[in-house]
């Protein structure tokens, strides 16, 4: 990753340029909010509560929805990275780094140098293919009533897919043994790269649910689209409210013949969660981002200062989180560094589980702060 600094504009002459749209603050500070979910979610240690697993299967738990709102919010932040014409390359080479990083993520996990039986796919992978597309997709796609069009075309496009395929397994419902990701998934990376080495009978993060997570950064799009094309003005938010309305109801008809599934990011689940961080994006905006009674207009920059912090570095904090966590599990034999570290800073006696949490937000939170402070972004 490479860190972005902001520094005072040179006195020298320049060509005038349009001016970009300024940054957004409701995005950032969804993202914070997001954020604090995300690190005290993957820092609850062993033995973990079911709704912070994910469903076997066919279902819809809390732990299901933590990655495609990072997905939502992304697709939100893509949009505004557009409209300020980020370059080609600059998506290439973000792209490039993330499926990098996503590997050597999972050799970590995997704790093996072994790429003959190393997993391809995983989230930083999916994230680094939805922003070559996204950026691909904004050569020829602009206009937000175009982005509508283009999220549900490919949700139809999707659902359609999907209950073709489910109407040829036994029952008529999709199953770890008649799914399009064995097949699929399997075909092109073959077993041994795949989740669990196909045992699992899918991968959660294939080509087959890195679609369903497209119709959803898509959703985010166009949400982005919506905002800016309003922004300052309370159709803004209106707008974001009426297209959550829009995605929730399509998602609804999707699930009369669809599971929502987190597994193989069904369409019911796509634009079900996708709708959850457009209403959050709404409600940050309209707190944070329409004119105001002074006293609030003055309050509301400080107040929101914490989350701001931590959504500016989204990408950094949310994996790197996981990856800390991860290596903590991973190292100091048994009892893990996690479960020693979880010892020591357990204050509250007995209740390691909540001191280790609360130690992981402190320090992800204040290590956010310190960037911020700094004008520090770490991207790709």
């Amino acid at each position: 990753m490479t860190a972005a600094t902001h520094h005072p504009a040179s006195s020298a002459p320049t060509t005038r340029q349009p001016a970009k749209p300024g940054r957004i603050t409701s995005l950032d500070w969804v993202r914070g909010l997001f954020l604090c979910v995300s690190v005290s979610s993957v820092s609850v240690l062993a033995p973990r509560p079911r709704w912070l697993q994910h469903a076997s299967w066919i279902g819809v738990r809390f732990e299901d929805l933590i990655f495609p709102v990072f997905v939502i919010l992304s697709g939100c932040g893509l949009a505004f990275a557009y409209r300020n014409q980020v370059g080609w390359w600059a998506t290439l080479k973000r792209s490039v780094v993330l499926l990098v990083c996503g590997l050597v993520f999972n050799m970590v996990d995997a704790q093996t140098l072994d790429l003959s039986q190393l997993r391809w796919a995983g989230p930083l992978q999916v994230y680094a293919v939805l922003v070559l597309v996204i950026g691909l997709l904004h050569r020829v796609v602009r206009r937000p009533s175009a982005w509508v069009g283009v999220t549900l075309g490919l949700a139809c496009v999707q659902a359609v897919f999907l209950y073709v395929w489910q109407s040829g397994c036994p029952g008529h419902g999709l199953t770890p043994t008649c799914n399009p990701s064995d097949v699929i998934d399997r075909a092109w990376m073959g077993s041994d790269h795949m989740y669990l080495h196909g045992a699992g009978g899918h991968d959660p993060e294939g080509l087959v649910s890195t679609f369903g997570a497209l119709v959803t950064a898509c959703a985010g799009t166009t949400a982005g689209h919506l905002a800016l094309s309003a922004r300052g003005s309370w159709k803004a938010p209106a707008r974001l409210l009426g297209w959550a309305a829009t995605t929730a109801a399509v998602a609804l008809v999707a699930s009369q013949f669809l599971p929502a599934m987190k597994r193989l990011w069904t369409t019911p689940f796509a634009l079900g969660v996708g709708s959850l961080g457009i209403v959050a994006l709404a409600i940050g905006m309209a707190v944070l981002d329409l004119p105001a009674p002074k006293k609030w207009q003055e309050a509301r920059p400080r107040l929101a200062w914490p989350w701001v912090a931590l959504g500016r570095n989204s990408l950094f904090v949310y994996f790197g989180s996981h990856l800390l966590v991860l290596v903590l599990l991973h190292t100091g034999g048994d009892p893990s560094n996690a479960e020693q570290l979880s010892d020591r800073v357990d204050l509250l006696g007995n209740h390691r589980q909540v001191s280790f949490v609360i130690a992981m937000l402190v320090l992800w939170a204040g290590l956010a702060a310190v960037l911020h402070r700094r004008r520090i972004y770490l991207r790709p």
